[in-house]
């Protein structure tokens, strides 16, 4: 009779090693940790005044004050927010997630370029206009979309809320670069149109989560 073999647990045959997701969250966490040691030291070196700065509520006698901004960089972190689970899902699949994981790292950068106008900062560093630095992320999103998108990735609804969030974002763009500054309904219809390209690149990430929700199912 063959010896009785003991079951044994999961993992106790081979100890699987961290999965990127997890080394993503482990990321996340330390950059945290380091921020909160960070903005600590800061108040302990110098002053509650000094610090105050960094934790300050938006404090303004008129109602809704950059409340523009705040949707445009809410609906771009939402995005990438949906890349990230996208990603996460793909990978607890096993299937390649760099489409997603280049989607929420470009998406993200477009809020926190949008919250700290970065694109401002580094045109006037380099003395040229700062439309220009956006047009280099939209050459890395284009390289990021013929290189890791592709057919298997671009779908019918995508492509539209995409073309529509590209569109929207150009008349944005054309605005800045070309329309007199004194020109009327110009600073309203160059962020409506941001905003409403945010709204379509949300949408567009939107559509992968529903994708991966399907997939597991």
């Amino acid at each position: 009779r063959a010896a009785h073999r003991p079951v044994t647990g999961p993992g106790e045959h081979e100890r699987r090693g961290p999965t990127p997701g997890h080394l993503l969250v482990g990321l996340l966490l330390a950059a945290l940790g380091v921020y909160t040691v960070a903005l600590l030291w800061i108040e302990f070196a110098t002053s509650q005044a000094h610090v105050r700065h960094y934790f300050s509520d938006v404090e303004t006698s008129r109602p809704f004050f950059a409340i523009n901004t705040t949707l445009s960089v809410s609906l771009l972190w939402g995005t990438a927010l949906a890349f990230a689970f996208a990603a996460r899902s793909a990978m607890r699949r096993g299937a390649q997630p760099a489409f997603y994981v280049s989607q929420a790292a470009l998406f993200w950068w477009l809020g926190f370029d949008d919250r700290f106008k970065v694109h401002e900062r580094i045109g006037f560093r380099l003395d040229v206009g700062d439309h220009y630095v956006l047009l280099a992320v939209g050459a890395a999103q284009a390289a990021s979309l013929a290189l890791l998108g592709g057919r298997r990735h671009l779908h019918g609804r995508a492509i539209g809320f995409l073309a529509a969030g590209v569109a929207l974002s150009v008349a944005m763009l054309g605005l800045d670069a070309l329309a007199p500054h004194d020109m009327r309904l110009r600073l309203s219809l160059e962020d409506l149109a941001k905003t409403w390209a945010a709204v379509a690149f949300f949408a567009f990430g939107w559509t992968y989560v529903e994708r991966e929700l399907e997939a597991r199912r």
